[in-house]
């Protein structure tokens, strides 16, 4: 018995270590002006990863499906002609260097596995969708193969099932989401109402949690011959479904507000973006949180340089990975 105690004693010291070395301390990473910062969900706890100087810049950050890692962009040169894709701890270190072909590599995404990481690049001339395993590094091109094919395809999500990839499609029509199998097959547009009469710009698709559903920009002109601008819309589209617009977003601010990258979060109840209100005395972008329910925009973050790019991610993560069922001790002893 006294053995068994010490053996227990032992495994239980041997999993506080295991937990304490993969939790993740933050649910929010994102750029603040031109480095990579974590959070918690309500702005406070942040913590700076990244120590750039210029001309290099990071941004697009993405937690790892197990929360360990985060994978980002840094753009190397002022004219932001040249990025790449860089990999790091969550706790900011052993940052490591993913491409070095001095063209455009961004939009980095996660495969549900953590095993690859799909990405936008313009190495084949034009912006495309590629996917990299990161056990060999290599990279293949998922759109774009087709001979005599026009426009190009960036800013892919890779669906939680990992089944899927969502991106964008320049098409004759304007901008497009489409959605694509995992290695690039069965390439076909998300949404039915493709068209002139309905020409849209649409951007920044996200796969939901539950991976049912689709978040997106849907942009279109507004206004007469004389005076235009694009008027932003934040829309959700059900797989299979009819899409509509997040409407009490916009409730109190309408067409001021300006939002660069939407996520989900807290089991798609709520969402992470960053906005810009028009206008502010010199608008920047913030962090908000809106909840889908109650419609309340509550505002993280209000610093004077742009605080953009948000990822979340569901918060301590023990010895079960995101996605899996969380055993406790009591459970195992029993």
């Amino acid at each position: 018995m006294k053995y068994l105690s010490s053996l227990i004693a032992i495994l239980f010291s041997g999993c506080l270590f295991l937990s304490s070395t993969s939790v993740v301390d933050a649910k929010i990473v994102c750029r603040i002006d031109g480095d990579i910062y974590v959070m918690e969900d309500d702005g406070t706890k942040r913590r700076r990863l990244t120590q750039n100087t210029a001309p290099t810049r990071d941004t697009y950050p993405r937690w790892s499906p197990d929360g360990d890692r985060i994978v980002f962009t840094r753009y190397m040169e002022q004219n932001q002609n040249s990025s790449e894709l860089f990999l790091m701890n969550a706790n900011g270190t052993n940052v490591q260097r993913l491409t070095d072909d001095n063209f455009g590599d961004n939009y980095p995404s996660w495969s549900p596995d953590g095993k690859k990481i799909v990405f936008r690049s313009s190495r084949s001339g034009k912006w495309e969708v590629h996917v990299m395993d990161l056990a060999t590094r290599a990279v293949t091109r998922l759109t774009g193969l087709e001979d005599g094919e026009e426009g190009s395809s960036t800013v892919p999500d890779w669906s939680p099932d990992g089944a899927q990839i969502v991106y964008e499609k320049f098409t004759e029509f304007g901008k497009d989401i489409y959605v694509m199998s995992a290695d690039g097959t069965n390439q076909r547009p998300l949404l039915r109402d493709l068209g002139p009469a309905k020409q849209r710009l649409r951007f920044f698709p996200r796969w939901s949690l539950d991976g049912k559903k689709v978040l997106f920009d849907d942009c279109w002109v507004h206004g007469n011959d004389v005076q235009q601008e694009l008027r932003h819309r934040l829309t959700i589209v059900p797989i299979g479904g009819k899409s509509y617009q997040v409407q009490g977003l916009y409730k109190e601010h309408g067409d001021n507000l300006i939002y660069g990258i939407a996520c989900w979060m807290h089991t798609d109840k709520s969402l992470l973006l960053d906005i810009r209100l028009r206008d502010k005395p010199n608008p920047n972008y913030d962090i908000y949180r809106y909840d889908l329910n109650t419609q309340k925009l509550t505002r993280l973050t209000d610093g004077e340089v742009n605080e953009k790019s948000p990822d979340w991610i569901e918060g301590p993560l023990h010895v079960a990975p995101r996605g899996k069922k969380k055993v406790t001790w009591g459970t195992i002893k029993k």
